[in-house]
């Protein structure tokens, strides 16, 4: 059973980081790269979101954070034994449109900090 359960949860990962991809492949100055056991997206070397498990995790400012909270089925995101407070799940069956926004308001927001 447990190899059976393994495989769906590879398959899940393999699904939400090909989403990532053709969610953020075409927008310009994002890198998207392999760290943390995952796929993360990166603006000026710095994370932003990450395909973690079955969810797109976004890096959101306290604001948009709480914006995001709001929608059902959002939750902080956990790496490990880790809570990455700074970050949210995108709910699941959110339309890629709405996503996109998400994702580019992380970016933009990861962006500034850095600048």
């Amino acid at each position: 059973m447990a190899s059976s359960d393994s495989r769906h949860a590879g398959d899940a990962e393999s699904a939400i980081r090909s989403e990532l991809r053709a969610l953020l492949g075409d927008d310009s100055g994002v890198e998207l790269r392999p760290m943390f056991g995952t796929l993360a997206a990166l603006v000026d070397g710095h994370v932003f979101a990450v395909a973690l498990d079955d969810v797109i995790g976004v890096k959101l400012d306290p604001g948009a954070r709480a914006e995001l909270e709001t929608l059902p089925g959002s939750e902080v995101l956990t790496m490990g034994s880790r809570r990455m407070t700074a970050y949210r799940s995108l709910p699941a069956g959110m339309p890629s449109a709405e996503r996109h926004v998400w994702l580019t308001r992380a970016r933009d927001h990861v962006a500034t900090l850095h600048s």
